[in-house]
């Protein structure tokens, strides 16, 4: 999707971000939006499944919840998350998001950026 000089969109697309989310059968990105200077991810952890604890100076996010319930560690603060829930991740806050009573997804839109996604699967949690 691309954006005019005015600001307005050239292009919409609609995406059924539930259906995505319900759909998937394995964690990482599901959906990805790649404009010049804005990301959006739909990311899917299976139960158990987490983005580990990290430092992100380089940009804040926002995390929409589409599916399912988990925690987010921000700056060593718990939070609940579940269906409709937004939480505002500032940059340079530790940050960690755990899939809980089953898989969660969520939508980050934040400033485009190069670093990928890391997921850590239960199986590998010592």
């Amino acid at each position: 999707m691309g954006w005019k000089d005015g600001g307005m969109p050239d292009a919409v697309l609609p995406v059924d971000l539930a259906s995505l989310a319900a759909g998937g059968n394995h964690p990482g990105a599901l959906w990805r939006l790649d404009g010049e200077d804005l990301q959006a991810n739909l990311v899917r952890l299976d139960q158990d499944d987490r983005i580990e604890p990290h430092r992100n100076d380089e940009v804040d996010v926002l995390v929409v919840v589409v599916l399912g319930r988990g925690e987010l560690t921000l700056d060593g603060q718990v939070h609940q998350l579940a269906p409709m829930v937004i939480a505002h991740l500032p940059k340079g806050t530790v940050r960690a998001i755990e899939a809980v009573d089953g898989p969660l997804a969520y939508l980050s839109v934040h400033r485009r950026r190069s670093a990928g996604l890391q997921v850590r699967r239960h199986a590998q949690r010592r």
